[in-house]
C-alpha cells in the first residue's frame, strides 16, 4: 500500500525537477491575468501574463509577462507600468500652493494669504486613479470683522454692516469737553478682529495748580485736560523739592505730584531725641530734652525761709506732694523760728514792755532800747 502512493507521486516529482515553476511574483504596479491567479504550479516555458494596476498605465514598447525557465525560475519583470500623471493644478488668487510631482497619489497643499481666509474644509487636492483631481482648488476669500462695539457718549466712522481686512475706523466723542481714553483707531485684522479694545469717553480736568513761592514758566492758562503741562521754576532764595514738570493723568491728577518751594536759608536736618538715664540707689531718673528736671542746691546757713523751691516738670503727680510738703516746712521753719526768737528773749533777763525794762533802783525814765532777734543767730541755734 505505502509503495502504492511512492509510485503516484513520482510523474508530479519529476516532472518539478525537470523546470516546473511554481506561483509568479507579486508585482507593485500590476496585477495576474485572470487566469493565472489561482495556479501554483507552471511547467517550464509556461508564460504568463500582468496588467497594470488601477493608477498605472502600460509603457509602451515594453513586455507585461514572465516565463517559467528552467531550474523552476521565473524571469525577471520589466518595469512595464507608470503612475498615471493628472494636468497641473492652477494657482489660487491671494493664496499659494505645495506641490511635489502630479503622478498618481500625490497631494497638492494650498495656503491663504495674510488676511485671506480658506472657504473649503480641505486644503488639498490628490491625484486620482483615473488621473483627475480629487476635488476643486480651494478659495481664499478676504478676510471680513464683525462691525466694532458702540462707545457711550461716542461715535465711529465709517459704520457698515462688516470691514474687510485692514479697513479702519476712527472714535470720536459726542462731547467736546470728553477726552478719548484709548485707542481711536481701530483695524480689521488678519484673523478677523479688531486690532485693539474700544476705547471710552471721559471728560478729564485737573485743577489749577498753584505751588508757593513758585511761578510757572509753561502752562499758564487752563482748561487742563487729558496731559495737559507745566513747568514751574521757583522764586529767587527758594529752593524746589520735587519735579518741576508735571502732566495731568486721566484720574484727574497731577503726574508726578506737585512740587513745593521752600526758603534756602531753611537747612533740613533729621530731628534727633537724645534721652540720658541717670541711675540713683533710689531708682532711675530720665533726662531729655523735652522733659528736665532742675534742682536748685540750698546751702545750709541759709534760712528755710529763704530757700528755693525746686522747679519740678509738669505731667508728675508727685510734684504736688513736694509743693504742699514744702509749704508745710515752710510754715513750721517760721514758728519755729518765732518760738526761739521769744526764748532768747526772755533769757537775756528782762520784762520787756513797750520798750522799757524796770530795775529795783534804776530811774523809770532810762530807757533801753529792745534788741532785736538776730535772725542769723536763731538759724544757728535752730541747726544746733
Amino acid at each position: 500500500m505505502e509503495y502504492h502512493w511512492i509510485i503516484l507521486l513520482l510523474p508530479a516529482f519529476f516532472a518539478r525537477s525537470h523546470g516546473s515553476c511554481g506561483a509568479p511574483p507579486r508585482l507593485d504596479f500590476a496585477g495576474l491575468d485572470p487566469e493565472f491567479i489561482d495556479k501554483d504550479n507552471f511547467p517550464l516555458d509556461a508564460r504568463v501574463n500582468y496588467t497594470c494596476r488601477p493608477g498605472f498605465i502600460k509603457i509602451p514598447g515594453t513586455q507585461n509577462f514572465i516565463t517559467c525557465l528552467s531550474g523552476s525560475t521565473w524571469s525577471t519583470p520589466q518595469t512595464f507600468c507608470q503612475r498615471r500623471q493628472c494636468p497641473s493644478p492652477t494657482d489660487i488668487p491671494n493664496g499659494k500652493m505645495e506641490i511635489t510631482d502630479t503622478l498618481f497619489g500625490s497631494r497638492v497643499n494650498y495656503t491663504c494669504d495674510l488676511g485671506y481666509r480658506m472657504l473649503t474644509k480641505r486644503n488639498y487636492i490628490e491625484c486620482q486613479a483615473d488621473g483627475t483631481w480629487s476635488t476643486p482648488v480651494p478659495v481664499c476669500e478676504v478676510q471680513v470683522c464683525p462691525p466694532p462695539d458702540a462707545i457711550p457718549d461716542g461715535r465711529y466712522d465709517p459704520d457698515e454692516e462688516e470691514y474687510n481686512y485692514q479697513a479702519a475706523i476712527k472714535y470720536s466723542c459726542l462731547n467736546n469737553k470728553a477726552t478719548l481714553i484709548g485707542e481711536s483707531t481701530l483695524s480689521c485684522t488678519a484673523y478677523g478682529n479688531w486690532s485693539s479694545d474700544p476705547p471710552r469717553c471721559k471728560v478729564v480736568e485737573c485743577l489749577n495748580p498753584d505751588v508757593k513761592n513758585a511761578r510757572k514758566i509753561s502752562g499758564f492758562i487752563g482748561p487742563y485736560i487729558l496731559n495737559s503741562a507745566v513747568r514751574f521754576e521757583c522764586l529767587p532764595g527758594f529752593i524746589m523739592d520735587g519735579e518741576p514738570f508735571v502732566r495731568c493723568n486721566v484720574s484727574d491728577q497731577w503726574e508726578p505730584p506737585l512740587p513745593t518751594c521752600r526758603s534756602s536759608a531753611t537747612t533740613r536736618s533729621p530731628t534727633t531725641t537724645t534721652k540720658v538715664k541717670e541711675t540713683e540707689k533710689e531708682g532711675i531718673v530720665t533726662q531729655s530734652p523735652a522733659t528736665t528736671k532742675t534742682t536748685n542746691t540750698v546751702s545750709n546757713n541759709s534760712s528755710p525761709a529763704t530757700t528755693k523751691k525746686k522747679e519740678t516738670e509738669t505731667g508728675d503727680g508727685s510734684n504736688v506732694g513736694a509743693i504742699v510738703g514744702g509749704v508745710i516746712g515752710g510754715i513750721f521753719g517760721i514758728l519755729l523760728a518765732a518760738f526761739i526768737c521769744v526764748w532768747w528773749f526772755k533769757r537775756k533777763g528782762g520784762d520787756y514792755v513797750a520798750g522799757k525794762k524796770h530795775d529795783g533802783g534804776t530811774s523809770a525814765s532810762h530807757q533801753t532800747t529792745v534788741e532785736h532777734c538776730d535772725m542769723t543767730q536763731i538759724d544757728a541755734q535752730e541747726t544746733h
